[in-house]
């Protein structure tokens, strides 16, 4: 549910959810994956009501990301996750900023005494994630498509 209501989850999907065959979402082996605090065991991924099954959700997804709509988008995605939006004043006024250690800071590294400081540090990242280094300083180009 978090990932459809809540702005603040930023997570992204791994390559498989737009080059596999989709048997990743599927409990094909029965593993004991627990129970959901409704009491009903965890089991395949729910799928929305739009897929018909696991391959026709990756399918789908796949369509949308080499759509020429988000082909004709991708360079703003870019722009936030890489370049020109990722820091700065130009992140702060597009709603782009994270929390200080989500970037790639060698040096908060160096100065973090080890112990319970590094731990936590360490933990931060794994449980919330590290933003890439920023690749680009200039708008990225948009990719030229037809759109009709």
């Amino acid at each position: 549910k978090g990932v459809c209501c809540n702005d603040a989850d930023v997570k992204e999907l791994i390559p498989e959810f737009y080059g596999s065959d989709g048997s990743f979402l599927l409990n094909s082996k029965s593993l004991d994956l627990g129970v959901r605090q409704n009491g009903m065991p965890v089991a395949d991924v729910e799928l929305p009501p739009w897929a018909t099954d696991a391959a026709d959700f990756v399918r789908q997804l796949r369509a949308a990301l080499e759509s020429e709509h988000v082909s004709s988008q991708l360079h703003l995605w870019i722009d936030l996750v890489f370049g020109c939006l990722q820091r700065g004043p130009e992140a702060e006024a597009a709603f782009n900023v994270f929390h200080p250690r989500s970037y790639d800071g060698k040096a908060e590294w160096q100065r973090a005494p080890s112990g319970l400081e590094r731990r936590a540090m360490r933990e931060q990242v794994q449980e919330y994630g590290q933003c890439p280094r920023q690749l680009f300083k200039s708008q990225h180009p948009q990719k030229q498509v037809n759109i009709s």
